[in-house]
């Protein structure tokens, strides 16, 4: 496991002054570093989520009409009917299975 300094780097980060004294006021020293962590982190992740949306409507929309067309189809294929899935479930609870919950 990593030591505590090796986990964390020292960066030095000019914010502009009113935003340093609105979070001064607001957030306790002891958590400023946590809180502006969480923050960048959450920011962050919220910015790979949106380019990984932006790969998948890239990768989508140039797809042919025909593979379109053939996903739709195994879809419909593999799609189960109320009845067929609570025959499924009626099969398992007779042979002494519990369902999956």
């Amino acid at each position: 496991m990593p030591t505590r300094a090796q986990r964390y780097e020292v960066v030095s980060v000019s914010l502009p002054s009113d935003l340093v004294k609105r979070a001064n006021a607001l957030i306790p020293k002891t958590r400023r570093s946590r809180v502006i962590t969480q923050v960048l982190s959450t920011f962050l992740d919220s910015i790979e989520r949106k380019r990984l949306e932006n790969e998948y409507v890239a990768y989508y929309t140039q797809r042919s009409a025909h593979e379109v067309q053939g996903e739709r189809d195994l879809l419909a294929e593999w799609e189960l009917s109320d009845e067929e899935a609570w025959a499924i479930l009626e099969k398992e609870d007779s042979r002494g299975h519990r369902a999956a919950r």
